[in-house]
């Protein structure tokens, strides 16, 4: 497992998913992908993907990554969004960040560990949790500026803490 300067710091950080190259991932090694749901692929107050992230995601496919959503979301939003994008949802006993989703997503994956990329918006969940495992990580802006009220704590402190950073250019910052 590679060392970090903080398991808070993602590896890399871009704009939104579809900022995201296809080429880029293939250049660090990326094969499989666990996509954050609530705020990385759609609205929180949403349940609708939006074409050009619906379509980044079939690019993906397409592409031949293997894809997996990981999400602490409502159940019958991640049950109808894994249906509209046609990607293998992962529900955990215990939410982001504990280490038992992103075990379960790795194994839905079928990858290796160095194989695997988290893409998500929120520094306490999805990048804390997959640093930990020695995950690959990128951070992206929240697509949509209303957060569940939990989640408007997390963002406190990841601004007060200057988190919303990558540790490595390379990506879309």
């Amino acid at each position: 497992m590679k060392r970090r300067r903080s398991n808070f710091i993602a590896d890399y950080t871009f704009e939104r998913v579809t900022s995201i190259p296809l080429e880029f991932l293939r250049e660090v090694g990326v094969t499989g992908v666990i996509l954050d749901l609530d705020n990385t692929l759609t609205r929180w107050e949403e349940d609708e993907v939006p074409a050009d992230i619906a379509q980044w995601v079939q690019s993906l496919m397409d592409a031949g990554f293997a894809l997996v959503i990981l999400s602490n979301g409502l159940r019958g939003k991640q049950l109808k969004v894994s249906r509209q994008l046609g990607v293998p949802l992962v529900v955990s006993l215990l939410p982001k960040p504990f280490p038992l989703g992103f075990g379960e997503a790795l194994k839905t994956l079928g990858v290796p560990r160095e194989n695997a990329v988290v893409i998500g918006d929120i520094v306490f969940t999805d990048i804390w949790g997959a640093n930990r495992l020695g995950l690959k990580t990128i951070l992206v802006e929240p697509v949509s500026p209303i957060d569940f009220t939990g989640t408007k704590i997390w963002r406190f402190f990841e601004r007060l803490f200057n988190l919303r950073r990558s540790a490595r250019r390379g990506g879309g910052e």
